[in-house]
């Protein structure tokens, strides 16, 4: 029984090795520009204990997602608090477009910490990766308040 399977398994091998591998996609580049409104029946707030603002609350909600007017998917965000003292959050996004996937990170504070830069107005995310139109994606995201529940989000692919 185990000739039968170590034979499939160096058949699969030695074909792998003669078979040329399809390139990957050439990771995409360029920039655009999304506009993102906030679903208000999506967000949700886990508050941790101790009660009020404190590490461990967790904030999840959904954005509509339009390019150029017209609707182009969903953004679903998750932000967690991690500092107290500098009002300190992670935050993870994947962005569902129609030609693919984004996923973002990023963090920021609310409170300049010493030896830091004064907190922003908007907030700057790294692409670390996609699917679809977006594999191999690399880059950042710009996150510039718009309106009291909408966001633009400058897009920047490197190539």
């Amino acid at each position: 029984m185990l000739k039968r399977i170590l034979i499939p398994a160096v058949a699969v091998a030695a074909v792998a090795s003669v078979v040329p591998l399809a390139s990957a996609p050439a990771a995409p580049s360029g920039s655009f520009t999304l506009v993102a409104s906030l679903d208000r029946h999506s967000m949700v707030r886990v508050d941790a204990r101790p009660k009020g603002t404190s590490p461990g609350d967790v904030i999840v909600f959904s954005t509509s997602l339009r390019r150029g007017g017209a609707a182009d998917g969903r953004a679903e965000f998750v932000q967690t608090v991690v500092d107290p003292r500098y009002r300190g959050v992670s935050m993870r996004a994947d962005l569902l477009l129609s030609d693919g996937t984004l996923e973002l990170q990023g963090a920021g504070l609310s409170r300049r910490a010493p030896g830091g830069a004064a907190p922003a107005s908007e907030t700057d995310m790294a692409i670390v990766g996609g699917t679809g139109a977006y594999a191999g994606a690399d880059g950042s995201v710009k996150l510039v308040p718009s309106g009291r529940t909408t966001r633009r989000l400058e897009i920047a692919l490197s190539s």
